[in-house]
């Protein structure tokens, strides 16, 4: 596969190196490290900053873990993957920028998350939005909204329509997972606003609650009482 990449991609890679252990994650049971780019600096004739120059290594035993749980683990596309990660984390680096960087600390605090561990609340905004506001995190989609203290329905904005689903009161970041929108892969998350002097506290630190909700269309900000929701005049 190594072979199969055109030279000028790999400008500045050193090495592929396999090795042979499986690297786990520290405190999340069933995630491995399948690969990393070792990357540094090499200083020019003057002292200062060279060409970036880089290993990249991939881990055999992690792929061997996560294939040895018999779910469907395909090699290959895992190994074209991972390798095509890293040759991005180096070019990156190279190029003094940042954003896979930030999407992969968004993808271990969402691990963290599903696995009922701490994590920052707002991990997702980490990675860039789309048009529409939504953000995408491997196969999940995360939009938000902000409500005030008392209200108890959020809406949002998905695929050109509004939305609203109902919250609990409480001060507490909401994880709602819209479970007919998106099969169920659309979190909504609602944040309370909050006065000026509980802006100094640190973000969540009132609490994560996740919570499994039906969307329902929001009602149209011009529309007469009775209305349906898309306008058209219900019973008078």
């Amino acid at each position: 596969m190594w072979e199969e990449i055109p030279p000028r991609f790999k400008e500045g890679i050193d090495a592929l190196v396999v090795e042979e252990e499986a690297v786990p994650h520290p405190d999340i049971p069933g995630i491995y490290t399948l690969g990393e780019c070792v990357t540094d600096h090499w200083p020019d004739a003057y002292g200062g900053e060279g060409d970036v120059r880089s290993r990249i290594v991939l881990y055999h035993g992690s792929f061997r873990a996560l294939a040895d749980r018999g779910e469907g683990f395909d090699w290959e596309d895992e190994l074209w993957e991972t390798l095509l990660h890293e040759l991005l984390h180096h070019r990156e680096f190279a190029a003094s920028e940042d954003g896979l960087e930030r999407y992969d600390r968004a993808v271990e605090q969402d691990f963290r998350r599903h696995a009922g561990r701490s994590f920052d609340p707002a991990f997702y905004r980490e990675v860039p939005a789309a048009e529409d506001g939504s953000i995408r995190i491997e196969s999940e989609i995360f939009v938000e909204a902000t409500v005030k203290p008392e209200a108890g329905r959020a809406e949002f904005e998905w695929r050109g329509r509004r939305w609203s689903v109902g919250v609990p009161p409480g001060e507490a970041v909401r994880y709602v997972r819209v479970v007919n929108l998106a099969g169920g892969r659309l979190w909504l998350v609602v944040w309370r606003r909050r006065p000026w002097w509980r802006r100094l506290l640190p973000a969540g630190e009132a609490g994560v609650e996740e919570l499994d909700r039906r969307a329902r269309p929001a009602p149209r900000p011009d529309a007469i009482p009775g209305d349906r929701p898309d306008g058209t005049p219900g019973e008078r």
